[in-house]
């Protein structure tokens, strides 16, 4: 179990905030950007001041803040050396911005999130995009986390929407990790799978409340977003809450970056992504064995050179890293093909019971609905073609077996 300690989700998470930092350390430093800025990381500062510790600040200024090499530069380069703590007051990406920061300067890091929209503020990787490739780098986790209540409560209603389908992706996501762990032999854990889905129980039950804005299923939402976090962290890595529908979201944003448009909500294209994906856990469950073994024999996957010219296509000058990091499962041929087929026919009837647990994607639906999430892609301004996109080749960007691979190597029509 994790020894983040404390994590303190309150009206009074302020007050506990600087009584911490003003017993461990002389001189810390605020990470916001300019609209967090103002809603919490002033009042952090001055408290801070108040309280005898000096301060130092880094402001990200910009119509939007990316975890990109520029603003991790930008940064660093306001960092002050003396500085013994980094406190994130913001969301996703200032928090992953300040863990990297704080890991390579080799300081403590606290977290002071301020709306319930990822599930990250817990975990030690940081999502970075890298040479426009998304990539989670190995940093740390927060030492302590505290969330202050009527901040999150304030926070515009599409964050606490997009909180909401991040933790809507734990659906297909701990699916995915349990058919990797069969087909692909991945590391695995029931007991933080059975922790990870609590998170989504939940948040479910709360929904509605949820989509209203009601105070006391937010801070649901948000604590359900803090224990799902702490499953990652337990586990070491990002399985337990990221499968085929964060790939998807993750091509979606590189091209957007790409392209040069604006970013879209992390949780909101996960909840989105969530819905294709669960398309794919039914066009699977309408196999029994014998369908199965009659896939398997009829069908030979694509060739490497016919899935790096796929890659090429869809990722662009991209491409190189893709394939690198994805080199394990390209071009399935000979004894690992034959592995994995074997895997899928030994295991049917567990690949069976994963694939009939996940709900079905109209009752996916209308969970985001009824917490006022998007579920379809113009929702969030996205293209049909970008949207077909990110179904086709989101899952080249990790080499981990998805729904997206099972129905690749079963020859189905992922569209």
């Amino acid at each position: 179990m994790s020894d983040l300690e404390p994590v303190v989700v309150s009206p009074d998470a302020g007050d506990a905030l600087v009584s911490y930092c003003r017993d461990r350390f002389s001189h810390c430093t605020v990470v916001s950007d300019e609209r967090t800025w103002e809603v919490a990381g002033r009042a952090i500062a001055e408290a801070l001041e108040s309280a005898g510790v000096k301060v130092g600040t880094i402001h990200l200024h910009g119509e939007e803040v990316v975890a990109d090499e520029r603003f991790l530069t930008d940064g660093f380069v306001q960092a002050d050396v003396d500085t013994e703590a980094f406190i994130a007051a913001g969301s996703g990406t200032i928090t992953d911005i300040t863990r990297f920061i704080s890991h390579r300067m080799r300081r403590a890091f606290i977290s002071a999130p301020t709306a319930a929209s990822v599930d990250g503020y817990t975990s030690k990787g940081s999502p970075l995009v890298l040479r426009g490739v998304k990539k989670s780098i190995y940093s740390h986790a927060p030492e302590a986390l505290f969330a202050d209540s009527s901040v999150l409560r304030e926070a515009p209603h599409e964050l606490t929407a997009a909180g909401f389908g991040d933790i809507i992706g734990k659906i297909t996501s701990i699916a995915d990790w349990r058919l990797g762990h069969l087909v692909w032999e991945e590391p695995y854990d029931d007991a933080i799978a059975e922790r990870t889905l609590d998170t989504v129980r939940q948040s479910v039950d709360a929904r509605r409340e949820i989509g209203h804005g009601e105070d006391a299923e937010i801070l649901t939402l948000m604590n359900a977003l803090i224990e799902s976090g702490l499953c990652m962290l337990d586990f070491g890595a990002s399985r337990p809450a990221s499968g085929a529908e964060h790939h998807i979201s993750h091509f979606w944003e590189m091209q957007l970056l790409r392209d040069g448009k604006p970013g879209i909500l992390h949780g909101a294209k996960v909840g989105v992504a969530t819905v294709m994906v669960c398309r794919l856990y039914e066009r699977v469950r309408s196999l029994d064995a014998a369908a199965v073994k009659r896939q398997l024999e009829s069908t030979t996957p694509p060739a490497f050179d016919e899935e790096c010219s796929m890659i090429h296509s869809a990722y662009g000058s991209l491409a190189g890293d893709v394939i690198e990091a994805h080199r394990p499962l390209l071009g399935l041929r000979g004894s690992v093909l034959e592995g994995i087929q074997e895997r899928i026919l030994t295991n049917w009837g567990r690949i069976r019971k994963i694939v009939d647990e996940v709900p079905e994607t109209e009752t996916v639906r209308e969970y985001l609905r009824d917490a006022g999430a998007p579920t379809e892609p113009s929702e969030i301004g996205l293209s049909p073609e970008l949207a077909q996109q990110g179904l086709l080749s989101g899952h080249f960007l990790r080499d981990r077996f998805t729904i997206a691979k099972l129905v690749r190597v079963l020859g189905l029509n992922p569209g």
